[in-house]
């Protein structure tokens, strides 16, 4: 599962959320989200639920169609 990190970064703006912000909603380590925000980490499926959960969106908003 790919993360669409416009998705990704559009959808922290709209709640307001800081890298710092989204990491303690989503209680996963800085440099964990740091690396999954720059694209240098893929992150887990459970770690894209974790992230949609605490930016109140579906999976799919942040998904990239893309395999």
């Amino acid at each position: 599962m790919n993360l669409n990190l416009e998705k990704l970064r559009i959808a922290m703006a709209k709640e307001c959320l800081s890298v710092n912000d989204l990491v303690e909603k989503t209680g996963l380590g800085r440099i964990t989200v740091s690396k999954i925000i720059n694209g240098r980490q893929k992150p887990t499926t459970k770690t894209v639920g974790i992230i949609a959960k605490a930016l109140k969106v579906d999976v799919l908003e942040i998904i990239s169609d893309e395999q």
